[in-house]
């Protein structure tokens, strides 16, 4: 009798082992970021034997589904920009507050400490975050030199969320929707006089064809990250476990060397292709500082104790250097 229970109980092992773990990505496989998660999902493959299955460019789910969709156990792993989340909890706000993480190294130092809050809020969730996958630091692109604030004030800019709509406001700006896909026809009409976005951001749309300045202010550096569901982690032996840790480890530092990478490469094609590169003067640097500082106010007023020991701790490690 014992036999007839082993046999369908060692054909379910099979199955199970075999079954399909989905990962979806909302960026086109053109991009770094995701050849980075596609290199660490063919790894985690090779490594553990998961059957993940890699779907980019939303070919599975659109980018606002993901989290959904992770939560739902309808996909196993998944990545998303951060600030996508932005509407969930000030946490994920904290990722594009300008002026705050202005170089990769304090960038860095801000991501440890935001992931320990991240990892909290997760766990309620039934998620488990593996690694941050950054983006360049976020610069001007204007068609005249911007030397003061002042230079800034009065100008219609690009905003693509709330979190750049009040920078706009803070540096007296016009904040003005316009999608990725309508930059070049709303310089060229005059519907926006900039935008901020990343050097890389401005190589893919050919900035150089509708302005003239890029200037590295580096308001903040993105992330996106890399989500695992709580059921497929668990479900995994503490060999396995060890050995995600490992490949984790190894692709959150290549995630932020290839960033730094991008930024290198990104500037000098804008510089390569006739963009003029300003630098930041000490009297706009000094302007953006103060920018900076009261839109960490008004954040921490819409803040949890927890995600304010977070910046707390940001800004000690900060004043220790």
């Amino acid at each position: 009798m014992r036999h007839y229970l082993i046999l369908p109980l060692l054909l379910f092992a099979v199955f199970t082992s075999h079954a399909k773990q989905h990962f979806a990505t909302p960026y086109s496989e053109r991009v770094y970021v995701t050849q980075i998660t596609k290199a660490f999902a063919d790894e985690v493959n090779r490594e553990l034997g998961l059957n993940i299955v890699f779907h980019s460019g939303e070919s599975l789910y659109k980018h606002n589904e993901i989290y959904r969709a992770l939560r739902t156990n309808q996909i196993q792993l998944g990545e998303i920009f951060i600030a996508r989340l932005s509407n969930h909890s000030a946490i994920y706000q904290l990722d594009n507050l300008p002026f705050l993480a202005t170089n990769f190294s304090s960038a860095q130092q801000l991501a440890n400490q935001q992931a320990v809050e991240l990892r909290s809020q997760f766990a309620e969730h039934g998620l488990h975050l593996l690694f941050t996958n950054p983006w360049p630091p976020q610069g001007l692109f204007t068609s005249k030199a911007i030397k003061t604030a002042n230079d800034l004030s009065g100008l219609k800019v690009r905003s693509y969320s709330a979190m750049t709509a009040k920078l706009a406001n803070h540096l007296k700006m016009i904040p003005t929707a316009v999608s990725s896909a309508e930059i070049a026809q709303a310089f060229a009409t005059g519907m926006i006089e900039a935008m901020i976005t990343s050097p890389a951001t401005g190589v893919s749309s050919r900035a150089w064809q509708f302005s003239r300045y890029y200037t590295p202010i580096n308001a903040w550096i993105p992330k996106n990250m890399v989500l695992m569901n709580h059921a497929l982690y668990q479900s995994l032996t503490p060999t396995q476990k060890q050995k995600l840790k490992q490949i984790v480890n190894k692709y959150q530092q290549r995630a932020w060397q290839q960033a730094e990478q991008q930024t290198t490469q990104m500037t000098k094609l804008l510089a390569d292709n006739g963009m003029i590169i300003s630098p930041v003067s000490d009297s706009l640097s000094q302007s953006l500082k103060i920018v900076g500082a009261n839109m960490a106010q008004e954040w921490a007023l819409n803040a949890t104790q927890s995600e304010l020991h977070v910046l707390q701790k940001f800004k000690e490690q900060q004043n220790a250097q």
